[in-house]
């Protein structure tokens, strides 16, 4: 079985040759590029749904496909149960889809993001007491997950309960940025997250040292 393609946060899209065509997959994912009389076509499929785009291109310049993080906070829902008793804590690791994100770089002007390719994980929500939030669902992952090849960064997370009840989340509240991926493992990687929980407001470790210190 051939292991899955290691995964990189910046890969070069080549332009294909007039009647050519260019194959990036990524997972379940596949992106052709092919270049036709007066632009050029993208298809990208989820293997469920097939979206095509026309692309007006010109020299000098290229194409870059970067795996970019969600804009919106994430709500992940666990595919388990969490149970921390009072003052404990949990270890593990979550996983929440990136965006595959075709950028142009040319001499004229900045890097300009062209497609964002949203993943369907990815369900936009708003609320009164969240605002606007991506929701999700992982896996509660006691190990460092097996490499697939899918368009994932994995999220090291510790979960701390400061209440005196048991406690039971029904998701997790993530904060992931470009800044804080790196390649790892031959896939994605994110900084890790220390959450404190009440019951009722997540607080990330860092914000509770900021705040008590003078």
């Amino acid at each position: 079985m051939d292991s899955p393609p290691i995964l990189m946060l910046n890969a070069p899209l080549p332009l294909p040759a007039r009647g050519a065509s260019t194959r990036v997959r990524i997972g379940a994912h596949e992106l052709v590029l092919e270049a036709v009389r007066g632009g050029y076509v993208m298809l990208w499929s989820d293997g469920r749904e097939a979206r095509r785009h026309a692309l007006g291109l010109g020299p000098p310049g290229g194409l870059v496909l970067q795996l970019k993080a969600p804009r919106l906070p994430l709500l992940v829902a666990t595919r388990e149960v969490l149970a921390v008793v009072p003052m404990g804590r949990v270890r593990g690791y979550l996983q929440v889809p990136l965006v595959p994100t075709v950028v142009w770089q040319g001499d004229h002007g900045p890097a300009a993001p062209i497609l964002e390719l949203l993943p369907r994980e990815l369900a936009a929500e708003w609320d009164e007491r969240d605002g606007a939030t991506f929701r999700c669902t992982s896996s509660w992952h006691v190990r460092f997950p097996v490499r697939t090849g899918e368009a994932r960064a994995t999220v090291p997370v510790v979960l701390r309960n400061r209440s005196t009840s048991m406690l039971s989340p029904a998701s997790v509240p993530l904060r992931v940025q470009d800044a804080s991926l790196t390649v790892a493992r031959g896939g994605v990687v994110a900084a890790p997250q220390r959450l404190d929980w009440d019951g009722a407001v997540f607080r990330e470790r860092a914000a509770l040292v900021a705040e008590a210190t003078p």
